[in-house]
């Protein structure tokens, strides 16, 4: 029989192989996973209000408490640096769609003066990158 220890100790070493797994079960998958999403959305509301409904929400984050909640966010941290690396080629991709719109819009804009004046300039710019809402994210 392992140890604590040992059980803990394998569990993290089988990272690489749950994450082999992970991708290779997305990979596999077949279906229509937004269509399958959303049709699930009314089972989702039920679940949250159910769970709401009957306590179990609310005792699950009485039963987490703040400090439980602060040490599990904290050692959760160095995701963040996961999530940048996965997640940077779309950032790439849309801030320079977001930094060409810019480079259109800032020298059309009104001049800098008055409080008055660059509301109207903050307005104006915000109301030229609306106008492109859907366009200037990586997917758009």
């Amino acid at each position: 029989m392992k140890t604590a220890a040992q059980a803990a100790a394998a569990w993290q070493a089988s990272a690489g192989t749950a994450a082999a797994n992970w991708t290779a079960g997305i990979n596999n998958y077949t279906g229509d996973w937004a269509g399958t999403t959303i049709n699930s959305y009314q089972n989702w509301v039920a679940g949250l209000a159910n769970a709401q409904a009957n306590g179990n929400w609310q005792r699950g984050i009485q039963a987490a408490t703040t400090q439980g909640w602060k040490n599990a966010s904290q050692a959760k941290a160095g995701n963040y640096s996961t999530g940048f690396q996965a997640g940077s080629g779309e950032y790439t991709q849309a801030i320079g769609k977001v930094m060409n719109a810019l480079a259109n819009i800032v020298p059309n804009l009104p001049p800098r003066g008055t409080f008055e004046q660059n509301k109207v300039r903050a307005t104006t710019l915000m109301d030229a990158l609306h106008a492109q809402k859907g366009q200037l994210s990586a997917a758009g």
